[in-house]
């Protein structure tokens, strides 16, 4: 094929070009010429050729000549390769940035078999390129099982070099995609280590000595692992990192927390969500701990928790944030004595609520989250604790709230009862020959709502979730609230009217009626948003009414434009008519701008000045304006009609008598 023989000279020319660095002919061969560049990735391609002899520039030739969709990634990553084998940073660099090439795959492929030297950091290791494979961790690259076996010495010295060696030693090894850790990676330090990273790595296990043999250590992250368990230990005298304050064990596989933490005395934090446990300590009967007690932040969430130890839960004497969230829960543990700040255990299975709550933490609870569980009714102890701030209690089964006499929450800010039972009424059955049995209250149910806020919250609730529920009507006490932001109201069919009492909440600024079949809001009103409907409200608060502001009588002799003028007036909309000799022209003088570009363009003709906007001037300054501006028109009047030109009088509501 003629064709064929010559694109294959072509593309031989072109790498021809690029083997001597010639920028001149490639830049002839790709724009004049239009030479294509092959997009399947070979060893003869002339773009890996250019990588591969290190051309940063014609690299960049090649690729920018390739239509952006067309540029396929397989030939982006055998270039990155084929660059960090001959050790060219400049060219690495350029297809990582500038290019996105991807520094974890595998571009080499024999047989569907990848071959390992295709990968960008193993390549930098079998070539020795420290600064090219130091370039690639700090991008993303990972750690093989075949880098560690083939090249342990120069994947050693990349790590050590990633330590901040100081009198104290912090390791930084996350991100790496290392499936296992030696201990002479970092043993002749281990005494000096504080702070141990090794989140986001594919770890299944760890050395025995991580982490209860490394004496100084503070903080341990082994988040986003495959860890199903830690190293086991027996007895106290195993643990000696007795200054562990931190530790991240969340998105691992564990069934239960290691029990070496019984043993940490100083342990402030631990974070062990997204796991497997269906405990949270497997305790021997015959082990001794006094662990825990300084523990101030427990997150459990998003486990297979059926229950929390009581036994374990009460030894927590400072624990100041739980997080127990999605799990499954049937019952909390008893409260006991701690500084509990926040409770958060949303998305279980809990029907009641312990009733000493509001002895234990009064003083102390400020953030409570309860939704998403099966809470059947709300006990008034919640509504006692005095700092709470935030309490939710969304997606539960509530029907009533307490008396309002009970509340003695007065700092709380936000409060969420959507997706809830409010206002529902139990059904009374139906029967025809029983009916003179039934009473009067029955039968006609009161419509009014019973759920009602105490007058304590008025300066301090900011945002209320009513959605969801089966409300009648806006509970009367919400619009009391004075400090209320936002207001949720949405999906609430028994919602027929919006009092208009709540245009007095000088805050609000979000209310949220979707799908309320509010009658006394016009539609129209109701598509401007939540601005426009507290507008509406203030307006019906105010009873205010349309009001005409002008009354004005029309004199002149017929057919001169009188009923012309009056429904320009009245509609906005000048009638179509035909210019004659004698004929009206209306026009608009704005009050701010009196010259209003207005000219005396007929001398003989009469003006009329029509004012209908007395209303938007002060009262207090009404007569001064007014006669400024009648000076001001006859001034204009008399200009080009000279001094004889009277004007007409004032018609006032004297002459209607």
């Amino acid at each position: 094929n003629p064709f064929l023989c010559l694109c294959l000279w072509q593309v031989n020319l072109l790498c021809v070009a690029i083997q001597h660095g010639d920028q001149q002919s490639v830049q002839y061969l790709l724009k004049e010429a239009r030479v294509p560049v092959p997009l399947d990735p070979s060893n003869t391609n002339p773009a890996i050729l250019a990588a591969h002899c290190g051309h940063a520039t014609l690299v960049k030739e090649l690729l920018d000549s390739v239509p952006g969709p067309c540029l396929r990634m397989d030939l982006l990553n055998w270039m990155l390769a084929t660059s960090c084998q001959q050790g060219h940073m400049d060219v690495v660099r350029l297809l990582v940035h500038s290019y996105h090439a991807n520094v974890r795959d595998c571009a080499i492929h024999s047989d569907d078999f990848a071959v390992i030297s295709g990968l960008p950091l193993y390549a930098a290791a079998q070539a020795g390129k420290e600064d090219v494979a130091q370039f690639l961790l700090q991008s993303g690259a990972g750690f093989s099982s075949y880098m560690l076996m083939d090249h342990p010495a120069f994947s050693k010295h990349l790590l050590r070099l990633r330590l901040q060696d100081s009198p104290t030693v912090s390791v930084c090894w996350s991100h790496l995609q290392l499936p296992w850790l030696e201990l002479d990676w970092f043993m002749d330090m281990s005494s000096r280590i504080v702070h141990l990273d090794l989140s986001s790595n594919c770890l299944v296990a760890l050395p025995s000595v991580l982490p209860w043999g490394l004496l100084h250590l503070l903080t341990l992250d082994l988040s986003n692992n495959l860890l199903k368990e830690l190293p086991a230990v027996h007895t106290s005298q195993e643990v000696i990192c007795s200054r562990l304050q931190q530790v991240n064990l969340s998105n691992n596989q564990l069934a239960t927390l290691p029990s070496g933490f019984l043993h940490l005395t100083l342990i402030q934090s631990v974070s062990a969500a997204k796991n497997q446990l269906r405990t949270l300590f497997d305790i021997p009967n015959s082990t001794n701990w006094i662990g825990l007690r300084k523990l101030q932040e427990l997150d459990v969430s998003d486990n297979c928790l059926s229950s929390l130890s009581t036994a374990v839960m009460h030894c927590l004497k400072s624990l100041s944030v739980l997080r127990v969230c999605r799990n499954r829960l049937s019952s909390v543990p008893d409260p006991w004595a701690c500084p509990l700040k926040q409770y958060k255990a949303s998305n279980n299975q809990i029907e009641s609520l312990p009733d000493t709550i509001s002895i234990f933490w009064r003083t102390q609870l400020q953030e409570v989250d309860f939704s998403e569980n099966c809470l059947k009714e709300l006990p008034s102890y919640i509504f006692e604790l005095e700092a709470l701030v935030s309490l939710r209690l969304c997606g539960n089964h509530i029907s009533a709230l307490p008396p309002t006499s009970k509340w003695t929450c007065s700092k709380l800010k936000t409060l969420d009862l959507s997706r809830n039972q409010l206002g529902k009424t139990q059904e009374v059955p139906k029967t025809r020959r029983l009916a003179f049995l039934t009473t009067r209250s029955r039968r006609d149910p009161d419509p009014a709502c019973s759920i009602e806020f105490p007058a304590i919250l008025r300066d301090s609730l900011e945002v209320l979730h009513l959605n969801d529920n089966q409300l009648d009507s806006v509970p009367q006490s919400v619009c009391g609230l004075h400090s209320l932001t936002e207001l949720y109201l949405s999906n609430n069919s028994g919602i027929r009217e919006l009092p208009a009492e709540l245009a007095q909440l000088s805050n609000l600024w979000q209310l949220d009626i979707e799908n309320l079949p509010v009658t006394n809001v016009p539609q129209d009103i109701r598509k401007e948003g939540s601005i426009s409907i507290l507008a509406f409200l203030r307006a019906q608060l105010r009873k205010a009414e349309h009001f005409r502001l002008l009354k004005m009588l029309v004199i002149g002799p017929p057919r001169q434009g009188k009923t012309a003028l009056l429904e320009v007036l009245q509609t906005g909309k000048a009638a179509p008519f035909t210019p004659a000799e004698c004929s009206i022209r209306t026009s608009t003088w704005e009050l701010d701008n009196p010259n209003g570009g207005k000219n005396a363009r007929a001398p003989n003709s009469a003006v009329v000045i029509v004012g209908t906007h007395l209303d938007l001037i002060d009262t207090n300054f009404r007569t001064e304006r007014l006669a400024t501006l009648r000076a001001h028109i006859f001034a204009l009047c008399r200009s080009p009609s000279g001094a004889r030109a009277s004007g007409y009088p004032d018609i006032t509501w004297k002459h209607l008598q």
